[in-house]
């Protein structure tokens, strides 16, 4: 058993302060004005690179949210997403390890927490804004009240 009892979920915000990169803690305040039961805990990382196997080794149920670029899908679109589809729709960092690479490194160490679910909120490219679009928001919003209708 982990660190953490198996009820605990963790549900982690990945982000930086830069514009739309911020959709992962966008997604964490909007879950922090709910009534989230004892057992979710909420988290806010800037990018975290391997310092991110700290808490998936804690926790037996991981949900992770993060920006990710895409031309397939409208900004503000939020989806589950596979390993395969975040590293096809992170481009690799300039700061560390990106989330993708992160998880590929936690993945080949054996690290794999037994339940983990990834969901890409879709941004243009990050530019030198400084505040999150309305359609970002807007999906932020939408999955923030997905993952609480899940709860139990």
């Amino acid at each position: 058993m982990n660190a953490h009892s198996a009820d605990t979920e963790l549900i982690l915000g990945i982000g930086s302060p830069f514009g739309d990169d911020q959709a992962g803690w966008a997604v964490i305040e909007a879950l922090q004005a709910l009534s989230l039961p004892d057992h979710i805990r909420l988290e806010r990382l800037d990018r975290p690179g391997s310092r991110l196997i700290e808490y998936l080794g804690q926790y037996d149920r991981i949900t992770l949210i993060d920006a990710v670029v895409t031309e397939d899908q409208p900004v503000g679109t939020w989806l589950p997403l596979s390993l395969d589809q975040l590293e096809q729709s992170q481009p690799a960092s300039s700061h560390g390890l990106g989330l993708a690479q992160a998880l590929a490194l936690i993945q080949a160490l054996g690290e794999w927490p037994p339940s983990l679910r990834i969901f890409g909120i879709c941004i243009d490219p990050p530019g030198l804004e400084e505040s999150l679009s309305p359609a970002v928001i807007k999906g932020a919003r939408q999955l923030a009240e997905t993952l609480f209708s899940e709860v139990d």
